[in-house]
Formats: C-alpha cells, structure tokens, sequence
C-alpha cells in the first residue's frame, strides 16, 4: 500500500516536472501546427498570381509551356520537372528544374506569371518554420525536437495516472475545472496528438543526428545518412544515354490519359521528362495513391507511371507496393505529420483535434499556477513569472499572429525588404505582450484584451482581404471565411471569459450574459 503510494506521488512529480519544462515550447508547435495543417491553403492565398479556378489536368498544353521555358538559354534541358495544379496547393503549372527558378503557367491562358518568391511573401512557410523552431536554426529544431521526446514521459505518465487514480470530474471550483478539461480532452485525443509527436520527434532530433552518426560510422568519409543507405532504400533509374536523334514528342496530356488509364489509382501531381526533344525521351508521371494511405506520395515511396515520350510504350509502372519494408515506415513517420493528399475535410479534423490538444496543455499549466495561487489566497495578490510569461507565450502569440495577416495586405508587395518587415512587426507585437502581461497584474483582464485583439485582427484580415481581391473561388474564400470564423470565436471567448479568478467556474461562464450583463 505504501509502495503504491509512493509510486504515484513519484508519477505526478514527474509529469507536473515534465509538463511545466515542455509545455510551453511543446504548446507553440501544436498551435503553429494547426496553421501548417492548411499550409496548401494558406501558399495560394498569400500569393494573387494563384488565384486561378480549378482546371482538369489532362486539358492543359504542357508542349507549350516546356518549349516556352527551354526557350530560355539558362534554362536546363534535361530533368525537367512540371509541378500539375492541386500538387500542395498549387492552381498553376511550374516547369522547373533543381538548378533554376520555376517558369509559372496559368493552366488557363498558358501566360507566364510574375511569381510571388520567398523575398516577396513568406507567409505559410514562416507559420511552418514556427512549428518546428526553424527561426532559431539549429538550437531551435533542437529544442522543439526534445520537446517532443519529452511530450511522451508526458503522455506515458499521464495514462498512468488515470490508470491509477479515480479522477471525480468536478468543475465547482478553479482546480476542478482546469484538471478536468486537462485529463478529458488528452483522454479522447492522446491517440493522434502521440503518434503525431513521436513522427516530429524522429523528424527534427533524428534528422539532425543522423549527419554526425555517418561521419563517425565511416570515420569522416560520408557526410550524411544517404550517402550510406540511400542508394540501398531508394535506388536511382539509371540514365538513358542520349542517342541525339531528334524526334517529335507526344502531346503530354495525351500520354497522361494513357499514364491514367494504366494506373487508375494514381492522382498524378508531377511530371519529369528526361532526354526531352530526343528519340529516347522518358516521360515520368509520379503522384499519390489514396487508396493506400500512409505508404506513399510523399518523401520516400512515390509511384509513377514512366513512358517512352516519343512513341508512348510503357517503359515502368511503380505500384506502392514495390518497395521494402524500411521505406514504408520511413514514409508513415512522414504521412503522420505532413498529411500528403489529405483532403481538406479530414485536415479540418485533425486541426480541430491538435487545437483541442493546445487548448488541453493550456489548462494543464493553469492547474499548475492555480494550486500555486491557491498557497498565497487572501494574503497576497497571486503574481507569478511562470503565469506571465505562459500568458504571453500561449495567448499573446494569437494577436502576434493576426498581425502576420494583416500585414500581408497592407504591406505593399514591391516593398524592399517586405518578408523582413512583417516578420520584425509580428516578433516585436509578441515580445510587446510579454511586457504587457507582466505590466498587467490581472492575467485573466490582460488575456480577455489578447482574445478580443487577436480576434479583431482576424476578422480585418478576411475582410480586407476579401474586399481588395473579391475572389469567390473555394479554396481562397475558405481561407477567408476561416479566419472570420476563428477571429469571431475568439472574439466571443473574450467576452466570456471573467475578468477575475474567482469567477472562473464553469456554471458562471456559461451564465455570463444572461444574468450580470
């Protein structure tokens, strides 16, 4: 009985130490997350170039494109790669090549686009480098990949404790309130919020040992894991040498049809053409089979269907299933966190689930103050540099964020240095709540006037957006519409939430508004 005892006072220990070093880094990647779960949406919203409705891909005049491009001199003629409209996103046509800048075609009119590059709009991607401590480089991803690692001491002591003890779910009081929302919503969620960690966890602490594991498992001659099982997991297609016979190339919707009609499962989202212009001219469709999902389309298991581009005779047919068994779990630990091919329904899902988990590791370190605040009640007002900067990091960083938004149209897009001046207002509007919530004695008041901005913005956002563009195809208008959403979501827990402590019980919020207002 003592033994028992001990043991679960030792698993709270723990978890309350695990969860108070990592919750607050571990809260950041969850909630720069959900933004990364809709990357593909947000790419084509930031960019005006991409506001082209959805084509058919088989109608589309790639010959046209690829010609205009190799009329360039600078311009590759081998490894050509065309990137089809809804491949992460995209709604035109990029023939590239590793070397160059993509040529950008609208599928439509087959004019080239000024492209919006990196130095112009960063949006998405800045959101998706947040996720994963890529702003601080190497300590960063270092720090955020640990972060995951200690997310599971978290969540295998967590199931523990609700092995072990008989939680009562009550909300009459603050402490009850806090650690039931913590406890139910890891309860129902902890499945995909774990497995989901553990692929981050792999990705940014494994990648970044496995280069300093190379060089010491072959004493300084390779520098990177490929060089020692790359060509063994995922073998190169030997070159077709040349023969420099000129010949006339298919149309490349006609043998996408054929590409289609021997692999139906495929949704083709590439294309590479090799040798292109000579007699032994490789076409290659790769895309993303939905029907197997977790095994391919993404880094690591990609099929295609390959083609002779002059005469159109099959030359390979890569199914899914013919690979091994390492690149299947390399590409599940992959699938789990960058969802290839998931549609947008089931993205919306996952958000809400992952935004369920930030909201539930908020709760858990408002637990942890409240059992804090409770040792000095009635002595002394409750002010503690943990509660401070957690208010500033969790909830603070959602006006920071809407700032990001905003910016994006007010900014003007020939501005120099336009990516670094947004990005300078977003870091210094956040470090301006960290002052704020200490300059604040009330959290909860200086937290209901983070909401309330952050939630202005959102909406201003939409609407300005939608007012200077007007543009009614779906996937720009969700975007639209799904900030106004969430800016009038967190409007509303603004106006719900109390101003003081002692007035955070759930029977009260719910009745706020109907009986003292």
């Amino acid at each position: 009985m003592e033994k028992s005892k001990l043991l679960k006072q030792r698993l709270f220990a723990v978890h309350i130490a695990t969860g108070i070093t990592f919750s607050i880094i571990m809260y950041l990647a969850v909630y720069f997350g959900v933004f990364a779960i809709f990357l593909p949406q947000i790419q084509a919203w930031e960019k005006p170039s991409r506001y082209i409705e959805k084509v058919d891909i088989t109608k589309i005049d790639y010959n046209y494109m690829v010609e205009e491009a190799l009329k360039n001199p600078d311009f590759p003629k081998d490894n050509i790669l065309i990137n089809l409209p809804g491949r992460i996103g995209e709604t035109a046509v990029n023939v590239t090549n590793r070397f160059v800048k993509p040529v950008v075609f609208d599928p439509f009119t087959k004019e080239i686009l000024e492209d919006e590059g990196k130095e112009i709009t960063n949006l998405a991607s800045f959101l998706n480098e947040l996720h994963y401590g890529q702003p601080l480089k190497l300590l960063g991803r270092l720090a955020f990949g640990f972060t995951a690692v200690g997310t599971l001491a978290l969540v295998i002591t967590g199931l523990l404790l609700i092995y072990y003890f008989k939680f009562n779910y009550k909300t009459k009081n603050q402490q009850g309130l806090f650690s039931t929302l913590h406890v139910k919503i890891f309860t129902w969620a902890f499945l995909p919020f774990l497995l989901i960690t553990i692929s981050g966890g792999v990705m940014n602490v494994g990648l970044i040992s496995a280069p300093p594991m190379a060089k010491m498992l072959t004493k300084g001659e390779a520098k990177a894991i490929d060089e020692l099982v790359g060509s063994t997991l995922f073998p190169a297609n030997k070159p077709v040498k040349k023969e420099n016979i000129t010949a006339s190339m298919l149309p490349i919707n006609e043998l996408l049809l054929k590409a289609q009609e021997i692999n139906p499962q495929l949704t083709f989202k590439q294309i590479k053409l090799s040798n292109w212009n000579d007699i032994t001219a490789r076409i290659e469709f790769s895309g993303y089979n939905p029907y197997k999902p977790f095994l391919n389309g993404g880094i690591f298991n990609i099929p295609y269907v390959a083609l002779n581009a002059h005469t159109g005779e099959l030359l390979e047919n890569k199914k899914v299933l013919d690979n091994t068994v390492p690149v299947f779990i390399a590409e599940s630990l992959f699938f789990l966190h960058f969802l290839f091919g998931i549609d947008i329904f089931s993205r919306t899902i996952i958000a809400i689930l992952m935004a369920l988990c930030g909201v539930a590791i908020g709760f858990g370190v408002m637990l942890w103050l409240e059992k804090k605040a409770k040792k000095v009640e009635g002595r002394i007002t409750f002010y503690h540099w943990m509660g401070k900067l957690s208010l500033a990091t969790m909830v603070g960083v959602i006006p920071a964020t809407a700032i990001l938004f905003v910016l994006q149209w007010i900014l003007p897009f020939d501005l120099e240095d336009r990516v670094l001046w947004q990005q300078g207002i977003f870091y210094n509007v956040w470090l301006f709540t960290l002052f704020w919530s200490f300059y604040r004695i009330n959290s909860y008041q200086a937290s209901k006037e983070f909401l309330f901005i952050g939630g202005i913005l959102f909406v201003f956002a939409s609407l300005l957006h939608f007012i200077k563009f007007q543009v009614l195809i779906s996937n720009i208008l969700g975007v639209d519409i799904a900030l106004a959403l969430f800016g009038i979501l967190l409007i509303f827990i603004a106006k719900k939430l109390p101003k003081k402590r002692e007035d955070f019980i759930l029977a009260k919020i719910l009745n706020k508004g109907k009986t003292d207002e």
